[in-house]
């Protein structure tokens, strides 16, 4: 599998950061990672951006990830939600620059196409679709389903481009 890309997938947010780590080879993808990065309601914003972008560097530098794929805002009843969300992407971001990580963004719609064929399923669907494509049965919490999502939906983008 040497040649082929380690990809993280990412759900944004700054209360929770879906990662999601994997490399495919052929039809047959290998899991390294998937995780929540959980931040601490009670600290200070500026200290939970400083975890996320903590926490993702060391997943970065551990598995070696070559390119990314991160879900891309979409609009936000709460503003100040959406702000919050989006200075978090900046930091995910800046973070995966920093390692000279090949970076793609992808809407909720196209991360849905991409796996169900369908741009408005419903979580359940996305969820047994990603379970199907790569062989899970264990327990996953969301975040990281989203960003197992995601990461199978930039493979799935990757081959079409090449």
């Amino acid at each position: 599998m040497k040649n082929n890309p380690i990809i993280v997938g990412i759900d944004p947010g700054y209360d929770r950061v879906g990662v999601a780590i994997g490399q495919k080879n052929g039809t047959i993808w290998k899991i390294l990672a998937h995780t929540c990065i959980q931040t601490d309601k009670k600290a200070h914003l500026f200290k939970r951006y400083a975890q996320i972008a903590e926490e993702l560097e060391a997943l970065i530098i551990k598995y070696r990830v070559t390119e990314a794929s991160i879900e891309s805002l979409f609009w936000f009843k709460n503003k100040s939600t959406a702000l919050d969300v989006s200075e978090a992407r900046g930091v995910i971001i800046a973070t995966l620059l920093r390692h000279q990580i090949k970076i793609a963004e992808y809407t909720p719609l196209q991360i849905k196409q991409s796996l169900t064929g369908y741009g408005r399923a419903d979580k359940k669907a996305v969820e047994k679709m990603v379970r199907m494509e790569l062989a899970l049965e264990d327990k996953i919490i969301d975040d990281a389903i989203d960003a197992l999502a995601t990461m199978i939906c930039h493979e799935c983008s990757r081959k079409l481009k090449l």
